[in-house]
């Protein structure tokens, strides 16, 4: 709150007293007293978890996570989301993937993590996501997804924690409109036309993470992917398994 920083709107005043009544050292204090100690963590994992968790406590607000392909990205994030809303630092994360068959496995993958003993992640936060077809599922997956209400989008409130799961496509829409979608490279450009344009206020997330949002896009493309992560007034972070230069510039900082 004490950083000047630009913004796409202005904050509403509900946004701003919920700003104000969170307390950041208790968050920071969770955080250092709580090592990033599970069991089925890889060290490079963990360290790329606390690396975040510095960066945040630093007050950074834009960071590039580079993890090679295989290396279990969307397992190490499931561990940082959780560390991030049993702190209290963030109530409402946005996990955005350029294709419905990753965002139907981030959902998959956050449904199947054990948070705490004998729970499940989906038991102890809310998880949402989009519409899915049965081809953007594995096969024999037994997967029955919870659709995020708009409302949640629209009129955000301090008392919901959950995580939504969507293609950065779809978001753009919500955001923007139909009228000036990603062209053919983004792949599931026709895959959203259930999505409307929604009036979504910009603290609607408090930590947005991107996995390879980037990729295969024309320079015109990029801007538009940017434009989605810009748009929040929250914690940014990218995933990626071969850091370009528009995506080191974007995020300026490799955790």
């Amino acid at each position: 709150m004490n950083r000047s920083r630009e913004l796409a709107r202005f904050h509403t005043p509900n946004a701003l007293e919920e700003f104000l009544s969170r307390d950041q050292e208790t968050v920071k204090n969770w955080l250092k007293s709580n090592p990033v100690d599970h069991p089925d963590l890889r060290k490079y994992q963990r360290e790329a978890i606390e690396n975040i968790e510095k960066a945040i406590i630093d007050r950074k607000r834009n960071m590039l996570v580079a993890m090679a392909t295989g290396t279990g990205k969307t397992f190490t994030m499931v561990n940082l989301i959780y560390r991030l809303m049993k702190s209290g630092f963030a109530k409402r994360i946005l996990f955005l993937v350029d294709r419905r068959a990753l965002a139907a496995q981030a959902v998959t993958a956050l449904g199947s993590f054990e948070a705490e003993p004998g729970l499940k992640f989906d038991k102890c936060y809310e998880v949402y996501s989009q519409r899915f077809r049965r081809e953007d599922l594995e096969e024999e997956a037994e997967f029955n997804p919870t659709i995020l209400p708009p409302e949640y989008l629209i009129d955000p409130k301090s008392r919901d924690s959950f995580v939504y799961v969507c293609t950065i496509q779809r978001m753009r829409i919500n955001l923007f409109g139909k009228e000036d979608m990603f062209g053919a490279a983004s792949g599931d450009q026709d895959d959203e036309s259930d999505a409307e344009k929604l009036d979504i206020p910009i603290h609607a997330f408090d930590v947005i993470i991107a996995d390879e949002c980037h990729r295969g896009y024309t320079a015109r493309e990029e801007s538009k992917w940017r434009e989605v992560l810009k748009y929040f007034d929250g914690i940014r972070i990218g995933l990626t398994a071969t850091p370009a230069a528009h995506t080191t510039t974007f995020f300026k900082e490799i955790v």
